[in-house]
């Protein structure tokens, strides 16, 4: 079992940005963060003041948006990170998971609305990710997130869930803080900095 970090791991750097300019103009982005920089400060404490910031920060940006104009948002974005953000080591080393079989799941705090097309290139169809909320009878988005932000022990905990009572890793990848929990279970946890991957694992064949 392979679970795999998205931004800054498979990814040369964060996407979220990606996404907000694509979704909002500049001032509305500007206006959002700015009117919430007490809680963007305290984000350095710990997960759950990060997890609030990102809540509050996100209710203004994204609620009331419609539902199809920011999937459309998030397809753009996918389209810019397959072409020109991907690490071409980690793909490899994905690669050579699915050659020896391995299960390969993505677990990322960004949107799976647009982490699971990218990865789907790779032939990964197993996504875990924030989710944004849309309300049924108006089909807009309510500024929340479905169930948790995918970050730090929320990812072993969904984990856990997915693989059905379990986060037995042979291997894991990740990049930040919001990936440590998620390194600990794994037997083999690779921190992904700004060098290159070489090493290619001993085949379990």
């Amino acid at each position: 079992m392979v679970a795999v970090d998205f931004d800054g791991t498979l990814t040369r750097r964060d996407t979220l940005r990606q996404f907000l300019f694509r979704v909002q103009p500049p001032r509305v982005l500007i206006k959002a963060f700015a009117s919430h920089v007490p809680s963007i400060a305290r984000s350095f404490r710990g997960d759950d003041e990060r997890n609030h910031a990102k809540a509050v920060v996100f209710s203004d940006i994204l609620g009331g948006m419609p539902r199809i104009d920011a999937e459309a948002a998030a397809i753009e974005t996918a389209q810019a990170i397959t072409e020109a953000m991907l690490k071409a080591d980690v793909v490899a080393r994905i690669r050579w998971h699915q050659k020896e079989g391995h299960r390969v799941i993505v677990v990322s705090a960004s949107f799976i609305n647009y982490v699971a097309p990218v990865v789907g290139e790779l032939g990964i169809d197993e996504v875990i990710a924030t989710r944004w909320e849309v309300d049924p009878v108006t089909d807009r988005l309510t500024g929340r997130f479905e169930g948790a932000n995918v970050r730090g022990e929320a990812k072993v905990d969904l984990l856990t869930d997915h693989l059905g009572g379990t986060c037995a890793l042979e291997y894991a990848y990740g990049n930040s803080s919001g990936d440590v929990a998620m390194l600990a279970e794994a037997k083999n946890p690779v921190w992904i900095g700004r060098g290159t991957i070489t090493e290619v694992p001993q085949s379990t064949r």
